[in-house]
């Protein structure tokens, strides 16, 4: 067996996955819109953003790296699209309308804040540390994303947020999906204590902004990209993603 086999059939390694590829697919696509925001504190911001979710799946990858004996980029570029965790949330194409990437964005961010905190609770302190790192920088940016929420909720932007939520609420309930290994009764538990984590939070933001969201755990018959069965938009951002690596592979800057 090899180490990205013994990587890919760990249940640990599987969970820091689920949230590092979330991480590493939604900081490329959030990067199209790299000077080209709505307005320019926005244009930073998501341009800020988008470098923070790159390098926190690099610290991530490169504790997976260490761990297994692996090369961070090989692990974040080099495998079969199949073998990525991600929820294919983070590649829905917004179709430059920022009301969709906004809450992709925030459903995301609102994720990933308990999931890293449920990651930092294991016997690894290393991989604790970092955890802990990553929590207070994603801190940030929930609290950027919230405040805006709640103003375009009080403004005349809120009938399009309301449908950019509306159209993404099954989606963004699959983040919850449980990862290839991940299916045993202990981590079904876990699952749910974060899904309870994320539902209270961003229902709290969204009834201050006044939107309305149905927000139900996903069913375990129901597979996506959690388990390797990715929507057609995550492949094509995956090819695009890894276009120059595949030119040469192994090459480092």
């Amino acid at each position: 067996m090899t180490a990205m086999q013994d990587m890919l059939n760990d249940p640990v390694a599987n969970f820091a996955l689920s949230i590092a590829d979330d991480l590493l697919m939604l900081g490329h696509v959030q990067g199209d819109w790299t000077g080209i925001g709505p307005i320019l504190e926005e244009d930073i911001a998501s341009s800020s953003m988008s470098q923070d979710d790159l390098s926190h799946a690099l610290m991530l990858f490169e504790h997976l790296g260490n761990r297994f004996g692996l090369d961070a980029d090989v692990i974040a570029y080099e495998r079969s699209p199949e073998d990525y965790r991600c929820c294919d949330l983070v590649t829905v194409p917004d179709e430059f309308d920022w009301a969709v990437a906004l809450t992709r964005r925030w459903f995301v961010a609102h994720w990933a804040a308990p999931a890293l905190e449920r990651l930092g609770t294991s016997d690894d302190d290393e991989l604790n540390e970092r955890c802990r790192r990553l929590r207070s920088e994603q801190g940030l940016h929930l609290s950027y994303l919230d405040d805006w929420m709640r103003r375009l909720g009080a403004g005349e932007g809120h009938d399009r947020m309301q449908a950019a939520m509306t159209s993404l609420a099954p989606q963004a309930c699959m983040l919850f999906e449980l990862p290839t290994g991940l299916d045993d009764e202990d981590h079904r538990s876990r699952r749910d204590e974060i899904f309870e984590a994320w539902s209270r939070a961003t229902t709290a933001v969204l009834t201050d902004a006044g939107f309305s969201v149905d927000l139900t755990m996903p069913s375990e018959e129901h597979i996506g990209g959690r388990r390797g069965a990715h929507a057609k938009h995550f492949v094509e951002q995956h090819t695009e993603m890894n276009e120059v690596r595949c030119e040469d592979p192994g090459a480092s800057w």
